[in-house]
């Protein structure tokens, strides 16, 4: 195995990994089970709180305990339900591609940011592998989850161009004591065992009124039902979700509050999600539930994220400062004895990241409101991956291990100053705009060595190469807005986001001249028009936006010589409507509805890729939507049973650019269509719920958008969880 060729290849094999991705109420529209109407339920998505029917931006918000009432464990369990949301799992809960209003991830890094509270999670950078790695929270403790779409860059920053999914938790409270214990049982289809957890939160005031304590933890452990013919192996993907939260809140007037929060959460695979597809038909090798892979394939996530949080009410204006550091590692095993004989590829992610947001708001209710603050962050990335041997007996060959190896440790550095303002004109019109200024620093040094390329000794650098980059962008967002009545309210809004450039890895060797040093930041603006009107006292509302967006400097990982950096090529268009719907005919009946149709098509060639204007973005279908119902109904005394399900069709889509023939692809890898059916019904009272379970009710055996190594050959595809039965009790107390 050794030679130039064999060289080149492992090096083209290390590059392309570090730069390629590798019932009703899921609408801002529905109320919650407490039967809230839509006007009353506030979000943050602003950075203030506000009624969600008045904030000139489409957004959906999902109370916590519906999710839970879906019995949602990731991500993929409730985005069917978002319009404009579209998430593509990648072999298990934290690998997830996600999209919003077709932009979709084709580099490294992420599109949609992921925010927990004010803290946004995980790496701006493109060596982290953020379009692929996203935090996945498990429901329990939480207070609600918005979906803000279009591009966030103005308060939000770095990586949301297309958006932003912010995950908030209920704050602790200081004038009572509560808590829950709950947990579920369920089995899979094909399932190895019997899966389940339990979860338990509790909300402690130490002192009255002034200070308190919420803690919450659970244990979640899913069976695998993906089968290995080669290893004989039944269900060897089992995934285990724990982790848990401890809030402390300290008032010690009534116009300053403190706030810390620590948070653990760990996820583990077995193996991954994916059953193998022959190359040139994409049929399943050896079955719809079946993977071919030599040797076992785990992932873990492993989130720790502490923050501090100061709100001051100064009267003339609130200032709040929000401190935060996290230890976010994703660590993947991939399967490379068909390329190399018995071997494997780790790839571990290591990020710590340290940031700092301090602003000031005005008060609400007069003519003009404004907002003003800076921030801050850095951030030190760990990336590396071995390519490990091993004899027939599985252990490792002597002398030859590492076979490869890559380390590549990354900085990120990050200041932004940004300010919103907003003018009511009377009780009809407003006008609001903001900007944002963001300057970055980046450097890396990447190291190669092994067996391979000759280290002497094995695990000494043959090759060490430094690299960086320095940037500034602004960011702008404009959006007047017309209040047709207390109920209905019309706007516009124009608003730009970017996700940062960086440094390329130039290797010497083929094709290095003609690698960039650098990439630039890839930008798109944002044209929306929106509705958002409640009517019928109440009883039915509507939230509709179209959009039309336009992507410049589009960053791609190409292939050069035995080079696979990233570069800026080509333009794209994402046109097209979100729609959620509402109406509750009688008392206890609810019905929902959504629709979205998004058309994300390159409109310039790009030459590098092999691609024509007019090929359709990866991971995005042109239509896909929901249909929900919940209806609730008294049976005997304080209980009250309850039934409700969900339809949800998502159309096809691809897994790279249509027609990509770029660093391995087969130019055309795509997946069908699919349609979801879930279901849920019950028993409650005002301290007890009883429920049961089923997602995926007709055992839809949909494959995601499949992966292609970058030697073409095999094609993996990542399988919807099978039919899933169970059941589930929370009791309050």
């Amino acid at each position: 195995m050794a030679g130039v060729h064999t060289k080149w290849a492992l090096r083209s094999l290390f590059l392309a990994s570090v730069a390629l991705p590798g019932f009703a109420f899921a609408a801002d529209t529905q109320p919650p089970p407490s039967s809230a109407s839509v006007t009353e339920l506030v979000v943050t998505a602003e950075k203030r709180e506000e009624p969600l029917q008045n904030i000139p931006v489409s957004v959906t918000a999902i109370p916590g305990r519906n999710l839970e009432q879906l019995q949602a464990l990731d991500l993929e369990d409730w985005a069917g339900l978002v319009p404009g949301l579209v998430v593509g799992d990648a072999g298990a809960p934290g690998e997830s591609i996600v999209t919003i209003d077709g932009i979709a991830p084709i580099g490294a890094a992420s599109e949609v940011g992921v925010y927990l509270g004010d803290t946004a999670v995980g790496s701006s950078s493109s060596f982290q592998q953020a379009a692929t790695y996203t935090m996945d929270l498990m429901p329990y403790d939480l207070d609600h989850v918005e979906v803000l779409r279009g591009p966030q860059g103005t308060l939000y920053g770095a990586s949301t161009m297309g958006g932003l999914i912010k995950y908030v938790l209920t704050a602790p409270d200081p004038t009572h004591f509560s808590g829950r214990v709950g947990g579920d049982l369920f089995g899979v289809e094909n399932g190895s065992s019997v899966g389940g957890g339990v979860r338990a939160e509790a909300n402690m005031p130490l002192v009255s009124d002034t200070l308190a304590l919420r803690v919450s933890g659970y244990d979640e452990n899913t069976p695998g039902y993906i089968d290995d013919v080669t290893t004989g192996q039944k269900g060897d993907n089992a995934v285990r979700q724990y982790g848990g939260r401890a809030a402390l809140l300290w008032k010690p007037t009534g116009d300053v509050s403190v706030q810390f929060e620590a948070l653990y959460q760990a996820t583990h695979a077995d193996n991954q999600a994916f059953a193998a597809l022959d190359p040139t038909t994409l049929q399943p090798i050896a079955g719809s539930l079946t993977n071919i892979n030599a040797r076992q394939e785990p992932y873990s996530q492993e989130l720790q994220l502490y923050d501090l949080t100061l709100n001051w009410n100064l009267h003339w204006a609130q200032l709040t400062s929000v401190s935060s550091y996290q230890r976010f590692n994703n660590d993947a095993v991939e399967d490379s004895t068909l390329l190399f004989g018995p071997s494997d590829l780790n790839g571990n992610y290591k990020l710590q990241k340290y940031s700092e947001e301090v602003r000031l708001a005005s008060p609400t209710g007069q003519p003009l409101v404004w907002l003003v603050g800076g921030y801050y962050t850095h951030e030190a990335g760990a990336f590396s991956q071995i390519i490990s041997l091993y004899e027939p007996d599985g252990s490792l060959i002597p002398g030859e291990n590492p076979f490869e190896f890559v380390d590549l440790p990354s900085t990120y550095q990050e200041y932004a100053f940004f300010g919103d303002v907003t003018y009511h004109f009377g009780d009809k019109f407003d006008l609001s705009g903001g900007v944002r200024y963001a300057h970055n620093n980046q450097s890396f040094a990447e190291s190669e060595g092994g067996a391979a390329l000759g280290s002497d000794p094995v695990t000494a650098p043959v090759i060490v190469l430094p690299g960086s980059s320095s940037e500034g962008v602004t960011t702008f967002s404009v959006a007047p807005e017309w209040h047709v009545t207390k109920d209905v309210m019309a706007y516009a809004r124009i608003a730009s986001g970017y996700q940062p450039g960086g440094p390329n890895l130039v290797i010497p060797g083929p094709g290095s001249s003609s690698v960039p040093p650098t990439f630039q930041s890839s930008t798109l603006i944002d044209y929306q028009l929106g509705v958002k009107a409640s009517f019928l006292d109440g009883r039915a509302s509507v939230d509709l936006s179209a959009f039309e967006i336009d992507w410049t400097k589009i960053q791609i990982t190409v292939l050069i010589g035995d080079q696979s950096p990233l570069e800026n090529g080509g333009r794209a268009r994402s046109d097209g409507f979100d729609f959620s719907g509402s109406y509750s005919p009688i008392e206890g009946l609810t019905l929902g509805a959504t629709l979205s149709y998004t058309n994300a098509v390159l409109t310039e060639p790009i030459p590098s890729l092999g691609t024509l204007a007019g090929a359709r973005l990866p991971y995005v279908p042109l239509w896909s939507g929901s249909l929900t119902a919940d209806y609730s109904v008294p049976i005997a005394g304080p209980w009250r049973g309850f039934i409700g399900g969900d339809y949800r069709p998502i159309g096809s889509r691809f897994s790279v650019v249509q027609g990509s023939a770029s660093a391995g692809a087969t130019g055309l890898v795509p997946v069908g269509a699919d349609n979801v059916v879930d279901l849920h019904f019950g028993v409650r009272t005002h301290d007890l719920t009883l429920s049961v379970f089923a997602k995926n009710l007709f055992n839809e055996h949909a494959f995601l958008p499949p992966e292609v190594d970058f030697f073409n050959l095999v094609v993996t595809a990542p399988v919807l969880q099978p039919t899933t039965v169970g059941v589930s009790i929370d009791k309050s107390f």
